[in-house]
């Protein structure tokens, strides 16, 4: 079986929502959005064999946000630890769904995020939008809805 054109995923069908302090709020500014696990792993040589092997010994879940600046948002939730209080941790759950594949629709929700860069401003005289990026951590991935498998 041969894949079908049409079970490919439109990177644009997906909707990425953050939960902070028990609120969802929809992020229509995101315009890329990438979370990934990295692999630590440390080498382990073994006599008998000229092949270097590799052995995990822990994980990181890092990504990048970016999007347009429209709103005020991340400097209001980041001002409370400017100030000395706690830092901001937050979920953040991405939806995958291409009406047209029959893929379905995947459902990812990352814990513990925190970013790296909190936007202010990033202003210029050329013509451009106000936008940003800032990388993130998270700390924990549930896989909540799977994608259809079309196997």
């Amino acid at each position: 079986m041969a894949l079908q054109t049409g079970d490919v995923i439109n990177s644009k069908d997906a909707m990425v929502t953050a939960t902070i302090n028990g609120r969802v709020i929809p992020l229509i500014e995101c315009t890329d959005f990438e979370a990934k696990i990295e692999k630590n792993k440390e080498d382990v040589q073994v006599l008998g064999t000229h092949w270097k092997h590799h052995k995990v010994t822990s994980i990181e879940g890092t990504g990048t946000l970016e999007g347009y600046l429209i709103s005020s948002m991340w400097l209001k939730y980041a001002l409370p630890y400017i100030n000395g209080g706690a830092e901001l941790y937050f979920n953040i759950t991405v939806d995958i769904e291409d009406k047209s594949s029959r893929t379905g629709k995947q459902t990812v929700q990352l814990t513990d995020v925190s970013l790296d860069d909190i936007p202010i401003a990033d202003i210029s005289a050329d013509d451009s939008v106000l936008d940003w990026k800032s990388d993130l951590t998270f700390e924990g991935v549930q896989l909540i809805n799977e994608f259809n498998d079309i196997h």
